[in-house]
């Protein structure tokens, strides 16, 4: 998740209206920017005026833009947004900010810290909004009780707990018992994670109508059932009336035991796909209930698609092929591979390059250079349009 909402609405917001501005501008671009589906088409956008770019500049500039490899666009707000708000310190405060949070994607500090913000906001955006009520209002004991009552909400939205108070703090205590977590914490979120998994196996091959002993075996195996276990495991895996909550509720409950492993939450959906294909077809719905799962546990969205592409290979449409063939890239390549095949072969091809080549060479690189530029935009049109 982008940082970007955040960010540029805080400095809006410390720009007109000082520290008040700066906490509510980080809170809306959390809340209304980096958390919807604005923030992914912004970056659609800025994708897509790259690509204009790549098509439209001589070689003899393009050759310095592609070294840059996409890892301009941070400092270019940093520049425009620094500039505008506030003047030349801003300008070289907030262009080194962007080459830091924008553009170093590989860098796995950076990532980290961006996850980790975003996992901040995430599961304590009710307490956020009760401090900052009371941090606008000027009352320290607005902001004690905008942090309570956002405990509360941030509490029953995670844990589905209810507003009064006693069975909350009953709850709460059994949870944070250091005795029981001391005597048997690793064991019962053991079971836990397998009755979950259980039910959301269940679920998911369900979903194409019919439940095979092979998947059944399938989910034994990659869950390492041990004998003790097999029984009260399958009980769950086959009792439909276990399955009543559906999909969302036992998909919460996944997401509350992985929340803190990236790792598990991986390993956990793989294993789902695994159980699907032991009967050799994994069905439009089985992918359906997947996809609802994956969303929300918050696993990464291209892991998500890699797993998918690994699991459920599809044949590429035949008008497609073609222009497959031309960029030179397996017909199952995502979005990254092919743009990046398509940026070397833009370098290799670019008729500007060819200075003092003959006018029947120029003429060849011409050509392939548009066969290049129509293969690219035909298969990421036909992408777009899934």
């Amino acid at each position: 998740m982008s940082p970007l909402g955040k960010l540029t609405l805080a400095l809006f917001g410390l720009k007109l209206f000082g520290a008040d501005g700066f906490f509510i501008g980080l809170f809306l671009g959390h809340m209304f920017i980096d958390k919807t589906y604005a923030i992914r088409k912004i970056e659609k956008y800025i994708s897509h005026l790259d690509d204009i770019i790549r098509v439209k500049l001589p070689y003899k500039y393009y050759r310095y833009y592609n070294r840059l490899d996409g890892n301009i666009w941070g400092k270019i707000w940093g520049l425009v947004i620094g500039s505008i708000l506030f003047g030349f310190w801003g300008f070289v405060l907030l262009f080194i900010m962007g080459q830091v949070i924008f553009d170093m994607p590989s860098n796995l500090k950076i990532r980290k810290v961006k996850k980790n913000t975003d996992h901040f906001f995430d599961n304590n955006w009710g307490k956020i909004m009760g401090a900052i009520i009371g941090f606008v209002l000027r009352s320290p004991v607005l902001i004690f009780i905008g942090l309570i009552l956002g405990f509360i909400m941030d509490f029953r939205r995670l844990e589905g707990a209810k507003l009064i108070p006693f069975s909350v703090l009953q709850g709460y205590w059994q949870k944070i018992n250091p005795l029981k977590l001391w005597r048997d914490a690793q064991v019962g979120e053991h079971r836990q994670y397998l009755e979950v998994m259980a039910a959301l196996a269940a679920l998911v091959v369900e979903a194409d109508g019919k439940v095979t002993a092979k998947e059944k075996k399938v989910f034994c195996q990659v869950f390492a059932v041990k004998p003790e276990q097999k029984s009260w495991i399958m009980d769950i895996f086959e009792d439909k009336q276990n399955h009543r909550f559906g999909v969302d509720k036992y998909a919460e409950k996944l997401e509350h035991l992985t929340r803190f492993n990236d790792g598990l939450k991986e390993i956990s959906i793989e294993n789902l796909f695994r159980i699907a294909k032991a009967d050799e077809n994994i069905t439009r719905e089985e992918i359906r209930v997947l996809t609802r799962v994956a969303k929300i546990i918050n696993l990464d969205q291209r892991i998500f698609a890699k797993m998918k592409r690994l699991f459920t290979p599809k044949p590429i449409d035949s008008k497609l092929a073609k222009f497959y063939d031309i960029l030179g890239v397996p017909y199952d390549a995502n979005i990254t591979e092919i743009k990046d095949k398509w940026k070397k072969l833009i370098v290799i091809y670019h008729p500007d390059k060819l200075t003092e080549a003959s006018s029947e060479e120029i003429k060849i690189a011409t050509e392939r250079m548009a066969e290049i530029n129509l293969a690219y935009q035909e298969i990421m049109r036909a992408k777009n349009k899934k």
